[in-house]
């Protein structure tokens, strides 16, 4: 048995059924919808941030940017990051919640609300001043991802519990349903405002809170996403997936999605603060740098099928190269296909594990900043990659990484090419007419 209908075995009998039911798991999926529904507030809100710090001094361009900030002002622009992404825990633990219920058949709207009341009481407990409250917001962002994740998930799970066991306030029948929903909430309200209270009691003892707390339990987690090795398997586990026709971004990163935001939004208090950016492994080192055109770094491959003399190859190179452009792969993923395809089995794995190399070493030895926004994945590359690290040398490693999924892919499009050439020819042979023998031309005569 070769190694390639081993490695395909494994991947069939054994990664893609667990991948399978890891995605179709509830709490995964509740997880994943609910940081997915921050998105938007998170890539306009680290955009402005990327605008508030200008990469330079000097030159007249940056000088010009420096004077329309001093014009507006930088609180005002920091403005809009500060309720993003500078909390953009609360929103996770609201969307995490309203999620969960959804698949459990709960009120979504009000149990979103008490995970987020959840969150807010334990992140984030207002303290009394002089003058008014003072809401700590040291917890309401990355710091405090895993704090919302459980509180997202514990809250539901509550919530079930109670109804299963009938423990509620009944509301006479006359009374209007929504009235009715909201007097439910009473008793998970009193429950989970009673469990904080006793465990900030607990751990103020010991100089904690509990998302600090949690922070701790989940910090051999965060530490070990940020290394090579995390980020290596991550782009690996995606590309045996997608070669066996499974969406491997929605699945690996639903998974990770967590540790990769809790990562970001170190490197953005970081800037903030003025300090070096602690973290490397942050989505876009795989959407705009490993990835180019797509899962598998797959424009490359576009290009050189643009040029192929193979009428297959030359019409998915010219109907992928637009969505290419914006990341959008699944033309040619499908269409050459690439998926259980043992020719281009070796450069779908080979490309992206040189990339990876390529890219964290260039963000290892300071050639690239490290990132502190979060464009959209449909963003072009080169423009996705500056933006995200706010370096011009960014562009310079996404080319690097193009021309390295160019070199790996082409040996093996050209034996593709030469297969296809040769159906080609055969089809054509096939579908001509033969020329008629001399002997029946001269019966056809007579």
């Amino acid at each position: 048995m070769s190694i390639f209908d081993t490695t395909m075995r494994f991947v069939e009998n054994v990664v893609a059924p667990i991948a399978g039911k890891i995605s179709a798991q509830k709490h995964v999926i509740a997880v994943k919808d609910g940081f997915v529904a921050t998105m938007p507030f998170l890539i306009v809100g680290s955009l402005l941030l990327v605008l508030a710090f200008p990469p330079s001094d000097s030159g007249f361009f940056f000088e010009g940017w420096h004077s329309l900030i001093n014009s507006i002002g930088q609180d005002n622009i920091l403005a809009p990051f500060n309720v993003s992404m500078g909390i953009f825990a609360v929103y996770a633990a609201f969307g995490i919640g309203f999620s969960l219920a959804e698949s459990y058949k709960l009120r979504p709207m009000n149990t979103g609300m008490l995970s987020m009341f959840a969150f807010v009481l334990a992140a984030a407990p207002m303290t009394t001043v002089e003058i008014g409250g003072v809401l700590p917001g040291a917890f309401l962002g990355g710091a405090g991802a895993f704090t919302a994740i459980l509180c997202g998930l514990l809250v539901p799970e509550m919530q079930r519990l109670l109804i299963k066991y009938n423990i509620r306030i009944k509301m006479p029948e006359a009374v209007p349903p929504k009235i009715s929903a909201s007097f439910d909430l009473l008793i998970p309200i009193v429950f989970i405002s009673v469990i904080i209270m006793v465990m900030n009691t607990l751990l103020a003892q010991h100089g904690l809170k509990i998302p600090s707390a949690i922070m701790e339990l989940f910090k051999p987690l965060v530490l070990a996403s940020d290394s090579y090795f995390a980020a290596l398997l991550a782009v690996m586990l995606i590309q045996l997936l997608w070669f066996s026709g499974i969406h491997g971004g929605s699945v690996v990163g639903g998974i990770i999605a967590p540790m990769l935001l809790v990562n970001l939004g170190l490197n953005q208090e970081a800037l903030a603060a003025g300090e070096a950016l602690p973290k490397i492994f942050v989505n876009p080192l795989v959407d705009f740098f490993v990835f180019v055109g797509g899962a598998g770094g797959t424009f490359g491959l576009v290009l050189l099928m643009m040029r192929s003399k193979a009428t297959q190859l030359k019409t998915i190179g010219k109907m992928s190269i637009v969505p290419g452009m914006f990341n959008i792969n699944e033309p040619v993923i499908f269409g050459t296909p690439i998926v259980m395809n043992p020719i281009y089995f070796i450069p779908w794995i080979v490309a992206p594990f040189i990339n990876t190399t390529i890219v964290w070493m260039a963000f290892k030895t300071g050639f690239v900043a490290k990132i502190i926004a979060l464009p959209p994945w449909t963003m072009p590359a080169p423009i996705g990659a500056v933006m995200s690290t706010n370096s011009i040398t960014a562009a310079v490693v996404v080319l690097a990484c193009l021309t390295v999924s160019m070199v790996v892919f082409y040996p093996f499009m050209k034996i593709h090419e030469k297969q296809l050439l040769a159906e080609e020819k055969a089809a054509e042979q096939a579908s001509s007419p033969k020329p008629a023998k001399q002997g029946e031309l001269n019966a056809a005569r007579n």
